[in-house]
């Protein structure tokens, strides 16, 4: 597996455990040092907006950057302060194949943070932050490793993003 250490992956075992809440704290933090990207990977695939900027559609995986104003968890990224959010719709199956694609639009030199937890059985990133609520039955298999953080929902509302990165890749 290849190493991204500007990459960090935030994932759960459950709706409603923090994820986004967690991703929002961490991407206003690093926009206030510097550009940071995000994406939102979701394994479910939805009916897209009409006015969505789609990048790539495929049979497997469609990538759209976020431009709209609306509720959901790629437009709270992009309030929050990244400089491009991409939203991602893709089968656990073919992350491999979509994260190809997907690199030709992020920088190898700023700070990404995605949410996903699929996508930590391919990549090293800098960190995972694996949110785990009490009451999910979601079960989600996620390999072992020494940077994977697991935190509750509380502990990942209190988590001091400013430790995360102690200085932004590549300063």
């Amino acid at each position: 597996m290849k190493n991204y250490p500007n990459i960090i992956l935030i994932a759960g075992n459950g709706r409603n455990v923090g994820k986004t809440l967690l991703s929002c704290r961490i991407i206003n933090h690093l926009a206030s040092l510097t550009e940071v990207y995000a994406v939102k990977i979701s394994s479910h695939f939805h009916e897209l907006d009409k006015q969505a900027q789609i990048i790539i559609r495929t049979k497997d995986y469609c990538i759209v950057k976020e431009t709209l104003k609306t509720r959901k968890d790629s437009s709270r990224m992009l309030d929050a302060g990244a400089t491009d959010v991409y939203y991602v719709q893709c089968k656990n199956e073919n992350l491999s194949q979509m994260f190809e694609h997907l690199q030709g639009f992020l920088p190898n030199d700023k700070p990404i943070v995605i949410e996903s937890g699929g996508l930590y059985n391919y990549i090293v990133p800098h960190v995972l932050y694996y949110i785990k609520g009490e009451d999910s039955l979601k079960k989600h298999v996620i390999r072992d490793g020494d940077d994977k953080i697991v935190l509750s929902p509380d502990e990942a509302t209190k988590l001091d993003v400013q430790d995360v990165f102690p200085s932004t890749p590549n300063d």
